[in-house]
């Protein structure tokens, strides 16, 4: 009887370890399929994007933006000069010739005095030329087109650095959606096998189950699924109770994923909930006299757990700062939303502009990017007006002394990072509320009416900033006038 015992217990131990190391060598046969899946389509990805970087290294590499006439201009002036007045003349030959030197001099500082605006007609060449007059408009007319092609051919130079930026940003979003791709990876069995039985006993089939996080405290799921029966529907919301379940932390489907989950496998994306939220809140007023606003604004949340507000200030006021900076918020919300970084969303904003900007319009960009999941509030400025951040008992500003997007081939920003704690505020504004106050006391202002503030509603901070800021004025807007208020709360 022993023996028979003892049999029993040896088949049921090999029976076990048959099934560990089945699952272990299913395992690794799924996450080999899934690097060879993912590895070839990540360098093809990296190549392009190199290759892309290396044509923007190419236009980088291209000559540099001229800041006066070289050389070869000036003698491209002299030439026409001598071949239009002095080949006829019968002191040639004295002043090219045998006082070549002297002569050479001598228009080098007409030269300088023209483009120094002097005008050029008391130069001391001119006591011993007698074709003074004729010369000295030929060499104006010969510096005027110079000067001509000297901006076209910056401008050239600029629209280049454009496509160069352009290229690089194309490179960056092509290596950062091969890291995603190379990122996603098989959860742990054991985690899979309970959430295929807690979804069967809900009704629903689990095919696949892929781990996407980007650091320890952000879950991201990738779910495979269908309904168990055909012609029933399970929503996504259910569906993500029983994840929040099985991985011990309230999971949310992703905004943009479907919301009901049918006979046909679908693939769903479920994430941890972030640890805050943002409430926001806006009051705008329009220039007295303009039908439409010049300023421009965008308030939405990324995938990711950002939680964005930009705005964009166009330069002066009515229709066409209205189409200017709704261009830069447009292009900043799809860049965003698309994967880029901050910086290369503006950049390529920049290039944009710089490529199409024929009416030497600008906008200002004030963005700001709050971390639901950390706190952390990233700032980038391009010529915006200051920000403002209520703390409990004290108001931070920071300001910007960047130029306009556009405005130049070079783009400068600045940007900053601060810590939001449950009940900050963050106060964004355009240059017309600030200008509404007295002159270089208008932050000060600012900052006594959002000290006072008791209201711990976004919208209604928002539109008494505005309100108050308009009785400096006798509430007739100078200039287009926004606030945006976002408030950071515990989840």
């Amino acid at each position: 009887m022993s023996e028979f015992i003892i049999a029993v217990l040896i088949v049921s131990l090999l029976w076990v370890m048959w099934d560990v190391v089945k699952l272990i060598l299913g395992e690794r046969y799924r996450e080999e399929q899934m690097l060879e899946a993912c590895e070839p389509g990540r360098e093809r990805m990296e190549r392009y994007a190199e290759s892309f970087r290396q044509l923007a290294e190419t236009f980088r590499d291209m000559p540099s933006r001229k800041e006066g006439l070289s050389e070869q201009d000036v003698e491209e002036i002299f030439r026409e000069v001598q071949y239009k007045v002095c080949r006829y003349c019968p002191g040639c030959s004295c002043c090219w010739e045998q006082n070549g030197s002297a002569t050479y001099r001598e228009v080098y500082d007409l030269l300088r005095r023209i483009e120094e605006g002097e005008g050029g007609e008391r130069a001391p060449f001119f006591e011993v030329c007698s074709r003074g007059t004729s010369f000295l408009e030929t060499i104006r007319e010969g510096f005027r087109v110079a000067k001509v092609n000297l901006m076209w051919s910056n401008r050239l130079l600029e629209n280049r650095e454009a496509v160069a930026e352009q290229l690089y940003g194309t490179a960056a979003i092509m290596e950062a959606a091969a890291s995603l791709t190379y990122e996603v990876r098989p959860v742990d069995p054991a985690l899979e096998k309970q959430m295929d039985i807690k979804l069967r006993m809900r009704g629903v089939i689990l095919r696949e189950m892929w781990d996407s996080r980007r650091d320890a405290d952000r879950l991201e799921l990738f779910i495979t699924m269908r309904a168990a029966r055909k012609g029933r529907c399970v929503s996504t919301r259910e569906i993500a109770g029983v994840v929040s379940e099985v991985c011990s932390r309230r999971m949310v489907p992703d905004r943009d994923s479907r919301t009901i989950i049918n006979g046909e496998y679908s693939t769903v994306l479920f994430l941890a909930e972030p640890e805050y939220v943002m409430t926001n809140g806006v009051a705008k007023v329009t220039k007295e006299g303009e039908l439409v606003s010049g300023d421009n604004f965008a308030m939405f949340r990324r995938e990711n757990g950002q939680m964005i507000m930009s705005l964009s200030d166009g330069m002066g006021s009515g229709t066409c700062a209205c189409r200017e900076s709704e261009t830069v918020i447009e292009l900043l919300e799809q860049f965003l939303h698309a994967g880029f970084s901050k910086e290369t969303a503006v950049h390529m904003i920049h290039s944009t502009m710089l490529l199409q900007n024929h009416n030497q319009m600008f906008s200002t960009v004030d963005l700001s990017m709050v971390d639901l999941y950390t706190g952390e509030c990233e700032l980038l400025k391009v010529g915006a007006s200051t920000t403002f951040f209520k703390k409990k008992n004290w108001v931070e500003a920071l300001s910007s002394t960047s130029l306009p997007i556009g405005f130049m081939g070079k783009l400068d920003y600045e940007s900053a990072k601060k810590k939001l704690e449950p009940g900050d505020f963050i106060i964004m504004v355009s240059d017309g509320v600030l200008d509404a106050l007295p002159h270089g006391e208008a932050e000060e202002i600012i900052k006594d009416i959002i000290l006072q503030q008791e209201t711990k509603n976004a919208q209604e901070m928002a539109r008494d900033i505005l309100t108050r800021a308009l009785l400096y004025q006798e509430c007739r807007a100078k200039d287009d006038m926004t606030v945006l208020v976002g408030g950071m709360w515990r989840n």
